[in-house]
């Protein structure tokens, strides 16, 4: 089973936020924007933490008092077999919300717990008729916080990210282990035994067990003192210990000598074990209790403490765990290395903002990246003609593909950690601001601003419809060349791909290099044009009015 859909309701910053899932997701988006939040909201769902209005209620009202998570869940054609008929959707899903804080809903009824759909709408009866169902019926969650000490995250008696994941390989490794049976089988000799051994007084266990019952007898019943075998659970609390050992004198080394780096390590080291150790769901058949697998891995910014090469190999690792079916991960990142894949995987990526205090979610569909795959196309074809025969238009399709692959690089990609983006032609435009913020002669404009290079100015109204589906602000500076290289196709291409998020777009009249009094360099050498362009900056050869005047519509572009 797999969850698909999550729906949070008036949740701290969140007042209404849908999220589509898949075995993997990515939340991105600038500090403060609500990722932790969904996170949070996800955990209250299941139970992880109580409702606390100071802490868990929208500082700025909703539409109505209702607090509530609701999860959408796929289970395997198995799990849908044992699921009562009256949660089925046609779609072979099911719905429950958790109404997290007691509510009164608009027919007067107050809901606390777990409701399901039925028949797409919400029942007046609690989900399976249980107040808290629990992880046997919904999965359960594994969190994994961006900062804690290192004894929070390895100890073995109580929660933490390390007895959750030992746990997973632990149970597999039970599921099928002779070792286990044989201690289980000894436990049972062990309980038959123990009991009738006594001590030098004559005591015993077993005598004990008739005192009792003696004494109660009278209200028929008995008392037993039985043994249990050990769980895996138990087995992990009393039996496994975490060491660290000095590989000089192999003396235990304390925990508490190591800090936040060494505490990542260990989860980054012990989920890519658990992705190579990861099982098969088995296949079980005839009708029993509705009891999905589903362990959903809750991991707030991966990336933290992890050199570059490690964040690869994580996220290679993480691929593998969720193809076992029964596990799935949703991420918060700030690593621009991890969103820089295939433009394929920009469906599993969920970007947040927050405005004026309230948190909303922007994705895109599959479909929705086809449609605008599309009319990028259609863009292109109203710039330059691609051709009429198969071929032609075969070719400009693989071409436009190639450039969207091209984009996802990771200087590219931190357009989704930004408040704001400028979106310019080319590397020159880059180098120019990064000089002048890095010499000191301008100040960042805006607080998160990314300047992206779209490899020239054919490629701005892609860049302009995807920023605006993940709801990223942005303006646009690029050249006019006078009326030529197609200008006025250009233009019309970029207005068309405006959005809401759209906010300022200036044309140069020519070009970059016009407007600082630059001469501009010939065709055949316009591969030295970043480095030709910070020489006359580092040698004072600019007008500085012109300077000025350029700087001054970086400021508007990264604030109007």
């Amino acid at each position: 089973m797999r969850a698909v859909e999550v729906q949070i309701h008036n949740f701290r910053s969140i007042h209404d936020a849908t999220i589509q899932l898949e075995t993997l997701s990515l939340m991105a988006g600038a500090n403060n924007s609500g990722k932790s939040n969904v996170i949070d909201a996800i955990r209250l769902f299941y139970g992880e933490f109580k409702w606390d209005a100071k802490r868990d209620a929208p500082v700025l009202a909703g539409q109505d008092s209702e607090s509530w998570v609701e999860i959408e869940f796929k289970p395997t054609e198995e799990e849908l077999s044992q699921l009562k008929d009256e949660y089925r959707s046609d779609a072979g899903t099911f719905r429950v919300r958790n109404y997290v804080s007691p509510s009164t809903d608009a027919g007067g009824k107050v809901r606390a717990g777990y409701y399901a759909y039925e028949g797409g709408v919400l029942s007046e009866n609690l989900f399976y008729g249980a107040k808290n169902v629990g992880s046997g019926k919904i999965g359960h969650p594994v969190y994994i916080p961006a900062v804690s000490k290192v004894d929070e995250s390895t100890k073995l008696s109580g929660p933490s990210a390390l007895r959750d994941l030992v746990a997973e390989v632990l149970n597999k490794v039970v599921a099928d282990s002779p070792a286990y049976e044989k201690l289980a089988t000894a436990f049972g000799a062990f309980e038959g035994a123990i009991k009738t051994e006594t001590d030098s007084t004559g005591q015993s266990l077993k005598a004990l067990e008739e005192e009792v019952s003696d004494e109660i007898s009278d209200w028929d019943a008995t008392f037993s003192l039985a043994i249990q075998s050990l769980q895996p659970d138990e087995i992990l609390k009393t039996l496994v210990k975490p060491q660290l050992v000095d590989q000089s004198h192999g003396g235990e080394i304390d925990q508490a000598r190591f800090g936040a780096g060494f505490q990542r390590h260990l989860v980054y080291s012990l989920i890519k074990l658990a992705a190579k150790h990861a099982n098969p769901v088995k296949v079980t058949t005839g009708k029993k209790e509705f009891s999905p697998q589903l362990t959903w891995i809750l991991f707030e910014e991966p990336e933290a403490f992890l050199h570059p090469s490690q964040e690869e190999v994580l996220h290679a690792s993480l691929l593998t765990l969720v193809e076992d079916h029964t596990t799935q991960v949703l991420l918060t990142t700030h690593s621009s290395r991890l969103v820089s894949r295939s433009m394929d995987d920009l469906t599993r990526l969920v970007r947040l903002r927050r405005d004026n205090g309230v948190t909303t979610s922007h994705q895109i569909s599959q479909a929705q990246l086809d449609t605008m795959f599309s009319d990028a196309l259609v863009a292109d074809d109203s710039i330059t003609p691609i051709g009429t025969t198969a071929a032609e238009i075969d070719q400009a399709a693989l071409m436009a593909a190639l450039k969207m692959e091209l984009w996802m690089q990771a200087t590219r990609t931190t357009a989704f950690f930004s408040n704001r983006v400028i979106l310019v032609e080319g590397a020159s435009e880059v180098a120019l601001y990064s000089y002048l913020v890095t010499r000191g002669q301008l100040t960042p404009p805006a607080r998160g601003l990314a300047v992206i290079d779209c490899m020239g100015k054919y490629n701005i109204h892609r860049f302009v419809a995807l920023l605006g589906a993940f709801g990223i602000d942005h303006s646009v500076l690029y050249d006019g060349d006078n009326g030529g290289s197609h200008d006025q196709e250009v233009t019309a291409a970029i207005t068309a791909a405006k959005s809401g998020y759209s906010k300022r777009v200036t044309r140069l009249a020519k070009d970059l290099e016009t407007e600082l009094g630059v001469t501009p360099l010939s065709k055949n050498e316009s591969h030295r044009k970043p480095q030709y362009l910070l020489y006359h900056l580092e040698k004072n050869l600019i007008d500085t009015a012109r300077l000025e005047a350029l700087k001054n519509e970086i400021m508007a572009l990264a604030t109007q």
